[in-house]
C-alpha cells in the first residue's frame, strides 16, 4: 500500500512537471510570437523609412536633374538666341551694305549717262548750253576778264562774247570737258564747267534718287 501511494505520489509529480513544461513551452511560443511579431512590425517601420527616404532621394534627383535639364536648355536656348541674333545682325549689316553699293552702282550709272549725254550734244546744243552757263555766271562777276573753255569750245564762247557785246574777254583752253569758267577782274571764278555741276547735281540729287528708287 506504500508503494502505491508513492506511484500515485509520483504519477502527481510528473503530471505536474509536464503542465509546467507544457506551460513554459506555451509562454515562450506565446513571447517567441510577440518578439516576432514586433521584430515584423519595426522591420516593416524601417522598410516604409527606408522607402519613403528613398522616394525622397529620388524626388530630389529628379527635381535636380529637371533642374539642371532646364538649366542647360536655357543656356543652349541663350547661346542660341545669341547666334541667331548675331547672324541676323551680320545679314542685316551685309544686306544693307549690298544694297548701299548696288544704289551706289545704280547713281553712278545715272551720272554716267548724263555724262555722255553732255558729250554727244551737237554744235548748237554746245552754243546754247555755253551761252546760258555764261549768262548765268555773269550774274555773280562785275568786270569779267577771262573764260576758261575745253580747247574745242574756245571759238564757239568767242563768238557767244562778241554777240553780247564782251569780246574784250579773253578765251583761254582748260583741262575740263565742257562747260565753263568764268574769271573776274580781281579774281573771282565761277566755275560752270560741266564737271563741277555734275557734282553739284550729284550731291543735290543723291538724296532724292535714292527715295525715288527705293522709297
Amino acid at each position: 500500500m506504500g508503494d502505491s501511494r508513492n506511484r500515485l505520489h509520483d504519477t502527481g509529480y510528473h503530471s505536474d512537471r509536464v503542465k509546467t513544461v507544457l506551460d513554459v513551452n506555451r509562454h515562450l511560443t506565446e513571447a517567441r510570437e510577440r518578439i516576432l511579431e514586433e521584430a515584423r512590425r519595426k522591420a516593416k517601420m524601417i522598410v516604409e523609412e527606408a522607402e519613403r527616404e528613398a522616394e525622397s532621394i529620388v524626388k530630389k534627383a529628379e527635381e535636380e536633374w529637371k533642374k539642371r535639364a532646364m538649366e542647360e536648355e536655357n543656356r543652349i536656348l541663350e547661346e542660341a538666341r545669341r547666334e541667331a541674333a548675331l547672324k541676323t545682325s551680320g545679314a542685316r549689316r551685309l544686306s544693307r551694305l549690298r544694297i548701299s553699293q548696288e544704289m551706289a552702282s545704280i547713281i553712278d550709272e545715272l551720272f554716267k549717262q548724263a555724262e555722255n549725254g553732255l558729250n554727244h550734244l551737237d554744235l548748237l546744243e554746245v552754243e546754247k548750253s555755253l551761252e546760258n552757263l555764261l549768262t548765268d555766271s555773269l550774274k555773280y562777276v562785275d568786270k569779267p576778264r577771262k573764260v576758261y573753255v575745253s580747247e574745242k569750245d574756245v571759238e564757239t564762247v568767242r563768238r557767244i562774247l562778241s554777240r553780247l557785246g564782251l569780246g574784250y574777254v579773253e578765251v583761254a583752253p582748260a583741262e575740263i570737258r565742257g562747260g565753263l569758267i568764268l574769271e573776274s577782274e580781281s579774281g573771282i571764278l565761277v566755275d560752270n564747267s560741266y564737271e563741277s555741276r555734275l557734282k553739284l547735281a550729284r550731291r543735290a540729287l543723291t538724296p532724292l534718287i535714292r527715295k525715288k528708287l527705293w522709297g
